[in-house]
C-alpha cells in the first residue's frame, strides 16, 4: 500500500463513472440504519462489495444490485464482527456488572478517569484494562476478517485467511491506514451531527463517504497482502510436481536402453 491507494480511495466516491443513483441509495441506507438493523446488514454487504472492487482497482462505485447478495455478506460480516467483539463484551460486563453487555461498555475500558468515579477494584481495572486489549484486537481481526470474507465468499473459508492475514506484516500498515481514517471519521461525523437542522442528513453522507474511503483503501491496501495459506498450498503443490518429475526421470534412466 503507498499514497497512490489513498489518494484512489478518496477520489472514487467523486469519479465520473460513478452513478449518481449509487451515491443517493447509499446515503439513504445509511439514514436507515438508524433505525433498523437490516438497513445496517446492506451496508456491510456494500462494504464487503466495495472491498472487492478495490481489490480489483475499479475506477467506479458498484451499484447497488443484487440486494439479496448484497444482504448475504452483510449478514456474514455482521455475524464475524460481532463473535470477534465477544470477548471483549464479556470481560467488560463482568468488570461492570451493573451495566448490560453492551458494546458501550468498552468505552469505559479507555477513560481513566471513570475508574476512580465508579469505585472499581484492582481487578476490575485489569479486567476492563483487558477489555480493551480485546477490544483492539477484536477491531484488527475485523478488518482481516472483512476482506477474507470479500475474497473468499463464506465464513468457513474465511477463518483461515483470516489468520494468515492478521499474522502478514504488510497488512499491519493497511489497517493501521483505515484505523486513521475510521478515527477522523468519528469525528468528522460528529461535527457533522452537531450541526442545527440539516446535522442528521450531513452526518449521514459524510459517514457513507468515510465506509467508501475505508472499505476501498482496505480492499487496495490488502491486494499485496498474499493469503499464507494459499501461498503454502501452491508450495506444497510444487514440490509435489518437482518430486514426481523427479520420480518420472530416475525410472527412465533405470529402463535399459534398446
Amino acid at each position: 500500500m503507498d499514497v497512490s491507494d489513498l489518494e484512489a480511495a478518496f477520489a472514487l466516491p467523486l469519479a465520473e463513472d460513478t452513478s449518481v443513483d449509487t451515491a443517493v441509495i447509499g446515503v439513504l441506507s445509511t439514514l436507515a440504519s438508524l433505525a433498523t438493523p437490516l438497513a445496517s446488514i446492506l451496508l456491510a454487504g456494500y462494504a464487503v462489495r466495495l472491498v472487492r472492487a478495490g481489490d480489483r482497482e475499479a475506477a467506479a462505485l458498484p451499484s447497488f444490485d443484487d440486494l439479496a447478495g448484497m444482504v448475504a455478506d452483510g449478514a456474514r460480516l455482521s455475524a464475524a464482527l460481532v463473535a470477534l467483539q465477544l470477548p471483549a463484551v464479556g470481560l467488560a460486563t463482568a468488570a461492570l456488572p451493573g451495566s448490560g453487555p453492551s458494546l458501550a461498555t468498552l468505552s469505559y475500558a479507555t477513560n481513566p478517569s471513570m475508574l476512580g468515579l465508579l469505585g472499581l477494584t484492582p481487578l476490575d481495572t485489569a479486567t476492563l484494562a483487558a477489555a480493551g486489549l480485546a477490544s483492539l484486537a477484536g477491531s484488527y481481526l475485523s478488518l482481516a476478517a472483512t476482506v477474507a470474507l470479500a475474497r473468499e465468499g463464506s465464513l468457513a473459508a474465511a477463518i483461515p485467511a483470516t489468520r494468515d492475514l492478521a499474522f502478514d506484516r504488510s497488512f499491519v500498515r493497511v489497517a493501521s491506514a483505515v484505523a486513521l481514517v475510521v478515527f477522523a471519521a468519528n469525528l468528522f461525523v460528529a461535527l457533522c451531527a452537531a450541526v442545527p437542522v440539516a446535522g442528521t442528513p450531513l452526518a449521514a453522507t459524510a459517514s457513507f463517504l468515510f465506509l467508501i474511503v475505508s472499505a476501498t483503501l482496505l480492499g487496495r491496501g490488502a491486494r499485496d497482502a498474499p493469503s499464507l495459506g494459499a501461498d503454502a498450498t501452491r508450495e506444497s503443490h510444487a514440490d509435489g510436481v518437482n518430486a514426481e518429475s523427479v520420480e518420472s526421470t530416475e525410472s527412465a534412466e533405470s529402463v535399459p536402453s534398446a
